[in-house]
């Protein structure tokens, strides 16, 4: 290079190699390689790679490791993505699509034979009692399996000590009806949880808030979903699902369904590519499991049968004999005998709550017993 250039030529790569670190919140020293082969990645923000918003730590695994062709190895990894998520073998993983990225972006080499080490993990820890609360949020076993293997066990048994924590802070009563997040936030960022959970309560607070969501105000989970699931739109995220579950339940396909809103949301949220495939699935699913000797039970109360369905398709016939379990248990339970003329109560515990039945129903004798105080004081 002659000498004359290399002022001009410094300043150009500086100028780079800084708009590169400043895109990717990295330091300027581990994007010089990426900065030296590419000049400015801004082809790392085109729309084919918008998948990546929401995990920033993609682009920066691509720039730092790979920094030759940073893009062609996010190419490698939405076609890997695309295989593996497909794949029949690799079913029972599609509600939880971060493995797939995290095998395509972590295990190049065999990224099938990882998903398989995975789904064994995760079937031991899902039999084994000792970690039966987590088999509502089966994510949990998924994380310890993928980002703890040496040992998965250990690390679940912390995040239980962990929940049981947040649980007991008054700061998180407002959450103690969802235990699942709580177990997200001692899984997921259990170097801080709770100021991971004071962030999710602040955005909700502002959504609820908002009168563009009204309709959701009371539906708190919803609106958690909406921030933990979709951080960098959440507001964007809650507009789409209005119009979907609009859209569903003005086709008459689905016309027997406009009384189960949660399901319509369900579909709008857990399939939005084709929420009308997922309920078609679910209402299969609910008539299979219905004409089956030991569901008959609950063929007057479809609802639970699609809540089987929907919420945990990979055995939902687990899930329905865990419901017939709980339930026993409580109507025979003495603290509850208040709820034994009222069967629906005990039914919507254990099919809707099945993380804390009891705490729901504890929940429901409060609030029975101020309408009963308040109506004494409001009788003359």
């Amino acid at each position: 290079m002659p000498d004359r250039l290399r002022p001009a030529v410094y300043r150009v790569f500086i100028e780079e190699l800084l708009d590169n670190a400043r895109m990717l919140t990295v330091r300027p020293k581990e994007v010089v390689a990426a900065t030296v082969y590419c000049g400015r990645l801004t082809s790392l923000l085109a729309d084919e790679f918008a998948c990546f918003a929401e995990t920033p730590w993609v682009l920066k695994h691509a720039a730092m490791n790979y920094p030759s062709d940073p893009a062609g190895f996010l190419h490698d990894v939405l076609e890997q993505v695309r295989a593996l998520s497909t794949a029949p073998e690799f079913a029972s993983l599609r509600d939880t699509p971060w493995i797939f990225l995290s095998a395509a972006v972590n295990n190049t080499a065999d990224p099938a034979a990882f998903l398989r080490r995975v789904a064994a993990e995760v079937d031991a820890l899902a039999a084994d009692p000792e970690f039966a609360c987590f088999r509502d949020t089966p994510s949990a076993y998924r994380a310890a399996a993928v980002n703890h293997p040496s040992n998965p066990a250990g690390f679940l048994r912390g995040v239980i000590e962990q929940v049981e924590k947040l649980r007991a802070d008054p700061e998180f009563a407002s959450l103690r009806d969802s235990p699942s997040l709580l177990r997200l936030a001692a899984t997921g960022y259990h170097s801080n949880p709770a100021e991971f959970l004071r962030g999710v309560i602040r955005k909700v607070k502002a959504l609820r808030d908002d009168r563009e969501f009204a309709m959701f105000k009371d539906m708190e989970w919803v609106l958690r979903r909406a921030v933990v699931g979709h951080a960098a739109d959440p507001a964007g995220f809650l507009r789409g699902v209005a119009r979907q579950v609009h859209v569903l339940a003005e086709q008459p396909e689905f016309a027997r369904l406009k009384d189960s809103a949660w399901l319509l949301r369900a579909a709008a949220i857990n399939a939005p590519a084709d929420p009308g495939a997922f309920l078609r699935e679910v209402l299969e699913a609910a008539r299979c499991l219905s004409e089956a000797p030991e569901f008959r039970c609950f063929r007057r109360t479809p609802w639970v049968l699609r809540r089987a369905a929907a919420g945990y398709s990979a055995d939902p016939e687990s899930f329905l004999l865990g419901v017939k379990e709980q339930v026993a248990a409580l109507a025979a339970d003495p603290e509850f005998a208040c709820f034994r003329d009222t069967p629906s109560v005990i039914l919507a515990a254990a099919a809707g709550y099945p993380s804390d039945p009891a705490g729901y129903l504890r929940r429901q004798k409060a609030a029975k017993s101020k309408a009963r105080k308040r109506h004494g004081r409001e009788t003359p």
